[in-house]
């Protein structure tokens, strides 16, 4: 059946249509990229058995998280190109729909010029996704691979629309491209071509309702066979945008989520909750925050105390940026109960922490974010609270303690350890960037309560 109508296919091959196969192919490469980086083969006796990698364990099933949290160095950027991306998605979504509910032909010709009709209407829309692939694709080879998520398309249908470039290798480029443009606009998939699965579940489905004493031919009757291939293939095509528009929200999403820590540190309202619920009951301090009345080197007059004191601060610091981050709140009493009884002379203790940490740390102090918090007193008074927050750092902070002397601190439960330099950097392998993320814990703290 397929070899009577396919030769009309040819007519999707330039234009718009074409172009959908560059996506897929693009999206098809990265996938296999990454699942050959992610899973090995290792004997096993006398058979080969696979074997998840490193990478295959930190990417587990979601490559769109493990993207934005682990790879991804331009969030901004890969937020502002995915919003632009999704509004041409949802666009072509809604339309292959419409399409789907309207398209009336009378022969599988008329359909094919159907389909390169709508492309050339969307030109404009399938040309924006094809960009936004391709600027995935020149940030990092694995990058397009979150266009085609287990997340987002399920297991059946990835095996349906998956292509091993491997199988194409002495293939030309452009009829890979053409491949995958069948792939993509639903014309075919991993078993073979649509209107064969459609005439061989016709010919099923007639055959178990004749007699079975009957002997003659089965006849698939062209209308039934027409109209049933229409609506798998437009439904196909309908489904292959609606995937790539969820794919395109995935990642909008899970940008939120990364981005989310960073509104929480200048919430005001959410660190007054924080405060309120530390001073509940007897609730001790915890691996990611700790609470003070003051800090001792706000207080000694003499020197070489004094410098201790401030290198004991700094410590604390770089226990939690080489850890997971944390946050020092002053202006809570150390003993149960607890109380706010909030600081004085804010500001000069503000500057005072900033002097302190850029004398003692060799780093560029940017992963520290001061802020005052008001707090009501157990007497219903405003008392003004300093909040100290402070990132998990992809660079291992060092403290100078001593003239060419140093420490690399680490938060352990709710103290302090030292480390060396290469322990805590091989323990950063997996942190990209700065980050905040360790808000999102102490905001589930919060929900729970």
């Amino acid at each position: 059946m397929s070899r009577n109508v396919i030769i009309h296919h040819k007519e999707l091959f330039s234009g718009p249509s074409l172009t959908l196969g560059k996506i897929h192919w693009m999206i098809q490469k990265a996938n296999f990229e990454l699942e050959s980086q992610c899973v090995t083969e290792s004997p096993d006796g006398n058979v080969m058995r696979d074997v998840v990698t490193e990478l295959g364990k930190e990417v587990g099933m979601d490559v769109i998280h493990w993207w934005i949290f682990k790879r991804e160095i331009d969030v901004n950027g890969l937020q502002e190109k995915t919003n632009v991306a999704l509004s041409h998605a949802q666009k072509l979504k809604e339309d292959t729909f419409d399409l789907k509910q309207k398209c009336y032909v009378t022969s599988y010709e008329g359909l094919v010029g159907e389909l390169k009709k709508f492309s050339a209407s969307h030109e404009r829309d399938i040309n924006e996704l094809y960009d936004y692939a391709l600027y995935l694709s020149n940030k990092d080879a694995l990058a397009p691979s979150m266009l085609f998520s287990y997340r987002v398309w399920g297991h059946t249908r990835r095996k349906w629309l998956t292509i091993k470039p491997t199988a194409f290798a002495a293939t030309k480029q452009n009829e890979a491209w053409e491949i995958s443009a069948e792939f993509a606009i639903g014309l075919r998939d991993e078993s073979g071509y649509t209107i064969d699965s459609v005439y061989g579940d016709i010919m099923d489905n007639i055959a178990e309702g004749i007699d079975p004493e009957y002997q003659g031919p089965i006849v698939v009757p062209e209308d039934r066979l027409l109209r049933q291939t229409f609506q798998m293939i437009l439904g196909n095509l309908a489904v292959y945008y609606e995937n790539i528009r969820e794919s395109l929200r995935n990642i909008i999403l899970e940008i939120r989520n990364y981005i989310a820590p960073t509104e929480l540190l200048s919430r005001e309202s959410f660190w007054q909750s924080f405060i309120t619920w530390t001073t509940r009951g007897n609730r001790v301090e915890d691996q990611l925050w700790d609470l003070k009345e003051t800090f001792e080197m706000f207080h000694i007059k003499e020197q070489m105390e004094k410098t201790r004191a401030e290198v004991d601060f700094c410590e604390q610091a770089a226990s939690y940026a080489n850890t997971k981050g944390g946050v020092l709140i002053l202006g809570v009493t150390d003993d149960h109960p607890r109380q706010i009884v909030g600081i004085t002379e804010l500001e000069n203790r503000m500057k005072f922490v900033i002097s302190t940490l850029a004398k003692h740390i060799r780093h560029q102090i940017d992963f520290v974010h001061l802020g005052q918090v008001i707090a009501k007193d157990g007497n219903n008074t405003d008392r003004s609270c300093l909040v100290i927050a402070i990132a998990q750092t992809k660079d291992v902070i060092e403290v100078e303690v001593a003239e060419g002397r140093f420490s690399y601190p680490v938060r352990l439960a709710t103290g302090l350890d030292r480390s060396t330099y290469d322990e805590i950097k091989k323990s950063k392998e997996g942190v990209l960037r700065d980050n905040y993320q360790f808000l999102l814990t102490l905001e589930s703290y919060l929900a729970q309560h």
